[in-house]
């Protein structure tokens, strides 16, 4: 199984690049500020943010999930990460499994290794690292 993680390979390829999560840590889509453009000072546009650090980044890596890493285990890493929203609104599970399923399928056919970044609704190749 591949997931997307957090990387810091590759910044710089764009002026307003940013990593703020941990290297290697999981991702999850970021909330997005209503008329953000993909460009926009706020970022959330084209960022994703770690599962545990909650913090933003603008590129990401697939890689194989650690030895013994599976659907389960990352759906609820996935829903554990959402916690504070799901104490609140647990009727919000189901979309939340949705896009785990989201990343998992994004990652599933890439290559190992793939930088990718996020451009508003699209999820693009930036390669491999140099």
């Amino acid at each position: 199984m591949k997931v997307l993680v957090a990387t810091k390979e590759t910044q710089g390829r764009r002026k307003n690049d940013f990593c703020h999560a941990e290297e290697g840590e999981p991702v999850v889509f970021a909330s997005e500020c209503d008329g953000e453009r993909v460009d926009g000072p706020c970022g959330c546009r084209r960022s994703f943010v770690g599962m545990m650090s909650r913090k933003a980044t603008t590129t990401v890596k697939v890689v194989e999930a650690p030895e013994g890493g599976c659907y389960d285990d990352f759906v609820g890493m996935y829903l554990i990460a959402q916690k504070a929203w799901l104490d609140r609104m647990p009727e919000l599970k189901e979309s939340f499994v949705a896009e785990a399923n989201d990343l998992l399928r994004i990652a599933k056919d890439l290559p190992a290794g793939l930088i990718l970044e996020k451009r508003g609704n699209n999820i693009v190749s930036r390669g491999r690292a140099a």
